[in-house]
Order: structure tokens, then sequence, then C-alpha cells
């Protein structure tokens, strides 16, 4: 029973954890690594050497890959309960609306063509439009397609109201022409039906050349239209562009304020500061064995550690010494003006926040109890270095 109850939650970490480690970078990096493999099978299967060459291998890996992802879509729809999300947490509905979530049904066409190959024996050379739909899989593990999917959401009745813009002026650019060529150029400006395909190339700004006005005022216009079509095309751009750069500052704001939530350092602090704080650190990540400062460098800023262990070595025959979350370090050279005297490695995976020079003079004036502590700390610290 303890097993089976374990078993959802370690499937879904496996599957959908976002902190790769041990088998859950395995499993994720496996997945994707088939999903590339697929897209690369399918397209040099249209290559008429290459398919005949290693017609084998390609059908071996078409099985291999259908198997795996059949497990993979079994597991998702099993450990779906132990997600995060409240609805797919019945064991019932829970996992039927899981099975209709856009990700899953793309996960359910790539396993398709073996039920249509099972079920009607249909090739697998004239499903390649179905396999190539494999790709989609990999926008599980963009965290930025999913932002870009929640701004569209979010944006959608602007970029409505953009597509109502362009319909009507597609309208009126093609009845407009229609009227000014269709004596001169009666195939292809014979009804506003088949003015709409030059006036959509003119909106576009993509200009096949393949049909253009021939009249004085049909050339007029087409200028006018091209013109119009520039800013027509700019304004959902220019939605989803600022949409996409203030979705991206809510994330790192989130993202900064829980790191900043964690340090003891910063707690004392009420909310409305620890906001003003959010917009000036800098939020940094550091891999088990990375160099994060070295001894000599100019000392431009401090960290404080918001998770993991960090070793610094202050280069003479002491032992070096270990920081863990709360604390931080950098900050003698910003005090003292100096250049860096000390040489500090991340000993596994760390959360940072970053404090430039002059965020960090302005932090200690507003706040004398945090500017004392600072002081306090890196006066115990050179004490110790020069012992």
């Amino acid at each position: 029973m303890v097993t089976g109850q374990r078993l959802g939650p370690n499937l879904y970490r496996l599957l959908d954890g976002h902190r790769l480690r041990g088998w859950t970078a395995v499993v994720q990096g496996g997945l994707f690594l088939l999903i590339l493999a697929n897209v690369l099978a399918v397209v040099l299967e249209t290559v008429e050497r290459f398919a005949h060459a290693h017609a084998l291998f390609f059908e071996w890996l078409e099985w291999g890959s259908v198997a795996i992802f059949l497990v993979e879509y079994v597991a998702r729809l099993y450990a779906c309960t132990s997600s995060p999300d409240a609805r797919f947490h019945h064991p019932v509905w829970g996992r039927v609306r899981f099975a209709l979530t856009p990700m899953a049904i793309v996960d359910l066409l790539a396993i398709a063509p073996l039920f249509l190959l099972l079920a009607f024996g249909v090739n697998l050379g004239s499903l390649r439009i179905l396999r190539l739909l494999r790709v989609l899989k990999l926008l599980r593990y963009s965290p930025a397609t999913a932002s870009l999917g929640r701004v569209m959401y979010n944006e959608r009745k602007s970029l409505g109201g953009a597509v109502v813009i362009f319909s009507v002026v597609l309208l009126l650019s093609s009845t407009a022409t229609y009227y000014a060529e269709r004596a001169a150029q009666p195939v292809a400006f014979g009804s506003i039906p088949a003015a709409m395909w030059w006036a959509m190339a003119a909106l576009t700004t993509v200009g096949y050349g393949d049909t253009m006005p021939s009249t004085p005022l049909g050339r007029v216009m087409g200028s006018v239209i091209t013109l119009i079509g520039i800013g027509v095309i700019a304004l959902p751009t220019g939605i989803v562009a600022s949409a996409f750069l203030e979705e991206s500052k809510r994330r790192d704001f989130t993202v900064t304020w829980s790191l900043l939530a964690e340090v003891p350092f910063f707690q004392r602090l009420k909310a409305p500061r620890i906001a003003d704080l959010v917009r000036i650190v800098r939020p940094r990540f550091a891999r088990a064995g990375e160099v994060i400062m070295r001894r000599g460098d100019e000392g431009d800023s401090m960290f404080v550690i918001a998770s993991g262990t960090v070793e610094v070595d202050l280069g003479s025959e002491r032992e070096p010494v270990q920081l863990r979350a709360g604390e931080f370090f950098g900050e003698l050279a910003l005090l003292e003006r100096v250049t860096r005297t000390a040489t500090v490695r991340a000993l596994d995976e760390c959360r940072l926040l970053e404090l430039e020079a002059t965020d960090l003079s302005a932090l200690m004036k507003q706040h004398p109890e945090l500017d004392e502590a600072v002081r306090r700390i890196a006066k115990e610290r050179r004490t110790l270095a020069e012992a």
C-alpha cells in the first residue's frame, strides 16, 4: 500500500519534476533526445537514399519510440493525480480532465500511428505528418513556450481585435483594387475573392510578384495598401511583444520574491521594503563546482545565499570556510573598496541573490540595522583573515 502511494508522486517527479537531478534528469533528458531522434528520422526518411539504406533502422526506431511513448503516456495518466493542479486530483475525473489537456492530446497523437497500423494496416510512411507532430512534445520542456501560451490567452481580446481590424482592412483593400483593376486584369482581379490574394500579399508586405496592379489608380492604391499593411502587421506584434515582456517581468518578480522570503537576512524587512528590494537584486543560480568569484577580481557586488552551500578559499594556510543559506559573501570588497580577497566556489547547486555596489549602499542607508549587521560580520571576517 505504501509502495502504491509513493508510485504516483515518484512518477510525477520523474516526468514533470523541475529539479533535474538523478533519475529525473536521465528520464527527461532521454525523452527529449528520443523526440529529437524521431523528428530527424521523419525528415531523413524523405531522402530516398537514406530511406532505402537504413529502412530497418527507421522501422526499429519507430516501434521502439512508440513503445516508450506509450509507457510515458500511461505513466503520465497514472501520475497526474499527484500534480499540484487540483483539477487532476480525482482518481477518475482528474485523469479524464488530464487526458483532454493539449499536451496529453499531443502525447496521444505520438502513439496514434501504432493504433492506426494495428487497426487498419496503414503504412507508416503515409503517417509521416502525424509522426512529425511529435515535435510538439518538445513544448513541454520549454518554459518560454508556457509563458507565450499565457501571453496569448491573456491578450486574446486584444489579438482578436487586431484580427478584426486586419480582416476589415483586407476586405476594403481587395474591394477597392477590384474596382480599379477589374477591367485591365479580369483574370487576376475579376472578383473580390480573387483580388484578396493580392491584397493579402500586399498587406503582409510579402509581395509575391505574380500579380500586381497595372493601372495608375491601382498602383497608387497598392502603395497605400502596402503602407497600411506595415501598421496592421505591427499591431499584433507589438501586443505580443509587450505582453511577453510583462510576463517575463512578473515571472522574475515571483522568483526573486520567493528567494528573498527564504533568506533570514531579509526576513526582518516588511513587504513594501521587500518589493523595493526585488527590483534591485538579481537572482543567480550556480552549478556545483562553479566559481562564483575569484581572488583579485574587482569587487562590484555582494551575494546572499538563498539555498545551497559555498566554499570560501582565503588563499592562506587556513582551511576553506563553508557558508550556507542565509549567509552572504563579497561584502569586504565593496565596503573597503578593494579587490576580492577570496575565491568562492559552489559546493552544490546554489541559488544566490546578487546586490550591486550602488544598490547595496542605498539599501544600507535605508536600513541602519542591516548596515550594522553587514559591517559587523565584515569586520569579524577581516579580523579572522588577518589572524
